[in-house]
């Protein structure tokens, strides 16, 4: 809870200290500011807990929005040092309970807990002055769950384009009309929501991974036909951002930017992606929701190297740029042109607004007035459509231009800045972007390819059926050498084991190495058990590809190990010393996941392992395994199918047993194995409640289950199956307001009998941590 808490206000400090110092922050920012009275407005009121951990099935502003709200009000009420203070005592851990929360106490002299609320009611009450906003006027239902629909036009009379997203369903485009909602199709992987339309065409872009490097990505642009459903490529290995496709369809233009950091406006054609025309933005500037005017012309919105913006209209033969009116710091975007009138979103009232200007009287009108922002619009010869921000989602509202009540606004005043939530800044009276510093020139060098090659940074439990492991992760500047610790648990051999594995991917293939030393093997040999430690020690190569394009995430990797096995018995044996090689091949292949699905709708993965003796003995063992994800009954259901096969030399023991039996039953180790299982999985509750700041319950889900295993004797002429069936019921939890946790229960009823010792029909089994929560 400590770390949590602080980490709020360190957060919350860095937006403030950006928003005071400049013009600039996303302290100003309307976006941010739509988030807490989004809440009020819909009377939302969450618990602390809540608001620190999140919610699975409602919007809750993150910790960046909650640690500016109490930083800003904390400077007003009771200082500018008062967080300099308080954080320099939790820091030194004075009070052993909830240290931050003391010294909040002491400081301020009130609980955290009562200046919280004070801080939520110093901006709350700016939106009592605002009524609840009628439902009636929305054009778009009110969901259960968290929905939003961006980005509306109207496609005729009586139908409606927009792009849907939720907390249980990807992003995909529908259309509306008086019959009702229609999925069109799943959008694309894409970095944002944004995309165009016209003339029955879908432009947007489309994320896609350089298969070997994990920090290198692009942006193809995607063109839909949505009658036909057919959709095509324009670009390959390009950086492409905000396109808009011309009346005619026949070309695009679109944000390029470059390797260097430079952006321009490049005009393609829409059939082949031949490059018509590349606009290069000069002195600082950056281009950004180009739209065609006309054949002849762009209008964009335009941000300067000060960090002003406005919109200009920029001609596509002589590149000469115009602007439509005066550059100011509010922010505005999401330009829509009507033939002669510019509809597009700012903040110059302090929030965003929807404005039009007339390129022909060349005025400029304020459309809207209202609490929360307004986004996205597009306008044909009869109405606007855009997106207003509520606490559940984004909402379509709609407008006829004949009911317009617009107000003409002078360009000249856009220029004062106006905030609705004003910053505390007391003690500070300059802009730091302003301050002139003297020129210094750095000695410029390239980084060792050893520089720092262990750098820890995070740590994970996981769990792959029979084995558990608690790893800690490390990686370098250059992102080339990755580094894990870890422990693991073998549930099969009740086997401990700690180890290092190192990866080098300076070059390609990776270059691996690791040590592992096992604690406890043992089997039974000639009717008496034998007891031995194991180390292993190995050197290889891997091919690690993310293949990801589309709809799909796509994984492929594949290499090989060669180890040097050194086993030390504790009974009478001489200790032995070999060497196997170990070679590995995986694929995985799933659609996008919305925030509350516990699984993929749509998904498989494979994968084998095979390891074999080059000294010594002529040991073996082969493992495959296989996942099939299906979509349930409801949209957060997934039926999932898991199969393994396993199989090993009949004369030696020489490898640990990887395979997952049937739940409930004890593990066996034969030397040929297969096994299937049906899982139903679905979430049951979000509760959405925790206590004391120790746990948070995000999620409670179950899982029923049926599993069927094959064992051959070895001579593989004699089997045996065993069967069970039951239910599993799992806590998705966060401890201390910090690390997520999942435990949970199973029930397992035996349909055969046990091949050796004495068969509880009915076993109860506490699952200990084994994964993050899926996100």
């Amino acid at each position: 809870a400590h770390a949590r808490a602080t980490r709020n206000v360190q957060k919350g400090d860095a937006v403030y200290q950006e928003t005071v110092l400049t013009n600039q922050g996303r302290g100003r920012l309307a976006t941010l500011n739509n988030e807490f009275p989004g809440l009020w407005k819909a009377e939302k009121k969450y618990s602390w807990m809540k608001l620190r951990n999140g919610s699975l099935k409602h919007f809750v502003p993150d910790h960046y929005t909650l640690g500016y709200l109490l930083v800003n009000y904390g400077r007003k009420k009771y200082g500018d040092d008062i967080w300099e203070k308080v954080t320099r005592d939790a820091s030194a851990y004075k009070g052993l309970f909830y240290p931050f929360q003391q010294a909040v106490k002491k400081h301020t002299g009130i609980r955290y807990k009562d200046f919280y609320k004070q801080a939520m009611h110093e901006q709350s009450a700016a939106v009592a002055a605002y009524n609840r906003e009628d439902e009636k006027e929305f054009d778009s239902p009110l969901s259960k769950h968290f929905t939003e629909y961006l980005f509306p036009y109207q496609i005729n009379e009586d139908s409606i384009l927009y792009l849907k997203r939720g907390y249980n369903q990807i992003p995909a485009f529908f259309i509306k009309d008086k019959i009702g909602e229609y999925k069109l199709r799943a959008k694309d992987i894409s970095l944002d929501n944004q995309y165009s339309y016209k003339n029955g065409k879908i432009v947007y872009a489309a994320f896609e991974p350089d298969a070997r490097f994990g920090y290198v990505n692009y942006g193809l642009i995607k063109v839909l036909d949505i009658y036909t459903g057919v959709q095509h490529v324009i670009g390959r290995k390009e950086k492409y951002f905000t396109p808009d496709i011309s009346e005619d369809g026949k070309n695009i233009v679109a944000v390029k930017i470059g390797e260097d950091g430079k952006n321009e406006l490049q005009i393609i054609d829409a059939s082949d992606g031949k490059l018509i025309k590349s606009i290069e933005a000069k002195d600082g500037l950056l281009y950004t929701d180009p739209k065609f005017l006309d054949a002849e012309n762009i209008i964009s919105a335009i941000r300067f190297a000060d960090g002003q913006m406005a919109l200009g209209k920029i001609n596509i033969a002589s590149e000469k740029m115009e602007l439509l009116f005066p550059e100011s710091y509010a922010v505005l975007g999401y330009p829509n042109v009507q033939q002669h009138e510019i509809y597009f979103t700012a903040s110059f009232s302090g929030n965003d607004e929807l404005y039009v200007y007339d390129l022909q009287g060349k005025k400029l009108f304020k459309i809207t007035e209202s609490l929360l922002g307004n986004y996205f619009v597009s306008a044909n010869a009869e109405k606007l459509n855009w997106s207003y921000f509520t606490a559940n989602g984004h909402r379509l509202k709609s407008l006829k231009l004949e009911d317009l009540q617009m107000t003409e606004v002078n360009p000249l005043a856009l220029q004062k800045t106006v905030y609705r939530y004003p910053v505390n800044n007391k003690g500070f009276s300059d802009d730091v972007l302003n301050i002139k510093t003297p020129a210094r020139e750095f000695n410029i060098s390239k980084y060792k390819k050893g520089y720092k090659p262990f750098n820890f940074h995070s740590w994970r439990p996981d769990y792959d059926d029979p084995i558990f492991s608690f790893t800690i992760y490390g990686q370098n500047v250059l992102n080339t050498v990755q580094t894990e610790l870890y422990y693991r648990y073998n549930q099969n051999e009740k086997t401990n084991s700690g180890g290092v594995n190192l990866d080098y991917a300076g070059i390609f293939p990776h270059l691996t190495a690791g040590v592992e030393y096992i604690y406890d093997r043992n089997a039974v040999v000639n009717n008496k058990t034998v007891l031995w430690n194991e180390f292993d020690a190995r050197i290889g190569f891997r091919i690690p590809l993310n293949l990801s394009k589309g709809r799909a995430y796509n994984f492929f990797n594949a290499g090989t190990n060669l180890f040097n096995r050194q086993l030390y018995y504790k009974t009478q044996h001489e200790d032995l010393n070999y060497n196997y090689l170990h070679h590995f091949i995986s694929w995985s292949q799933q659609i996008q996941r919305a925030r509350q699905q516990l699984f993929p709708r749509l998904g498989y993965s494979v994968s084998y392992n095979h390891r074999y003796a080059i000294s010594e003995f002529n040991g073996y063992q082969a493992l495959m395994k296989g996942n099939l994800y299906l979509p349930g009954i409801m949209k957060n259901h997934n039926l999932v199918i898991n199969s393994s096969f396993q199989q090993r030399d009949t004369t030696r023991q020489l490898f640990s047993n990887r395979f997952a039996n049937s739940r409930g039953y004890n593990e066996y180790y034969f030397s040929r194995m297969w096994m299937v299982s049906g899982n139903y999985q679905f979430p049951v509750l979000f509760p959405d409640w925790g206590f004391g700041n120790l746990v948070y319950f995000q999620r409670i889900r179950a899982n029923l289950f049926y599993d069927f295993t094959k064992n051959y004797s070895r001579d593989k002429k004699t089997t045996r199956e065993l069967k069970s069936v039951g239910g599993e019921l799992f806590f998705d939890t966060k401890w201390w307001n910090q690390h997520p946790i999942t435990f949970g229960f199973r029930m397992s009823h035996l349909l055969d009998n046990e091949l050796s010792g004495p068969t509880v029909r009915n076993r109860f089994e506490f699952i200990l941590p084994v994964n993050l929560i899926p996100n």
